[in-house]
């Protein structure tokens, strides 16, 4: 299924990649996969220009029902590289649990969580069957 189109910042290839990357979560968390979101600068459709060398990473939220194990987050993030390699943007997947998001353990934490629920764009939540 296509990305919505109100991620203006990302070109056909980097849309792919995000999809296909979006599919592997579903495929490898299943029924712990809550939400997948983007935030950030491309998000806020700010990223560096297509001119410069490195541009902007693409962050995405990932919320799980229980947190990920590390072997296989460490996998998933790992899958990203080929996507970087096609596309040119790194995707920058962040792995957080319900809880975690509602109990910061730090003031730095709490702003990060402001910023990210200020700038969202969901792309997948289980709860309402979405896939956008």
């Amino acid at each position: 299924m296509k990305l919505r189109p109100d991620l203006p910042a990302l070109g056909e290839a980097e849309r792919s990649c995000l999809d296909r990357y979006v599919d592997l979560l579903v495929e490898n968390l299943g029924e712990q996969l809550l939400e997948v979101s983007v935030y950030g600068s491309v998000a806020r459709a700010e990223p560096w220009p297509r001119g410069m060398p490195i541009r902007s990473d693409l962050d995405l939220m990932v919320i799980t029902c229980e947190p990920v194990p590390t072997d296989l987050a460490d996998e998933l993030v790992d899958e990203t590289m080929p996507l970087f390699l096609e596309c040119g943007r790194q995707l920058g997947p962040v792995f957080k649990t319900p809880d975690e998001l509602a109990h910061p353990k730090s003031e730095r934490a709490a702003e990060f969580l402001r910023q990210f629920r200020r700038d969202a764009i969901p792309l997948y939540d289980a709860s309402r069957r979405l896939r956008q």
